[in-house]
């Protein structure tokens, strides 16, 4: 799923819509915690979420996803639904971090 993340070029995109995830830790967390949320799913969802994560990789056609390129995707029939869930994993992984000591 990880791979899959790296070839939908999505969080690239994140970090250029929520500069604190534009921080490499940040980016870091937030790319895991999105690949091992999505690894958890049933194993037809996980192959639809694989799937849906490589076309908008393919959509961008090997340059980074654009905020325009994202909205049109976004339109897409429960394509949209998708990627506010995974841009909410996104957040969450990327921003609750590991606590202060």
């Amino acid at each position: 799923m990880a791979r899959a993340l790296r070839a939908s070029r999505l969080p690239g995109l994140w970090a250029a819509r929520h500069p604190a995830l534009a921080e490499p830790l940040a980016g870091a967390r937030a790319a895991e915690h999105v690949s091992g949320s999505l690894e958890r799913l049933p194993a037809l969802y996980r192959i639809g979420a694989e799937a849906a994560l490589r076309l908008s990789g393919a959509v961008s056609a090997g340059r980074a996803v654009s905020p325009a390129g994202y909205d049109r995707l976004a339109r897409l029939p429960g394509f949209g639904r998708f990627l506010a869930v995974i841009d909410a994993l996104a957040l969450y992984g990327g921003l609750d971090g590991e606590p202060d000591t």
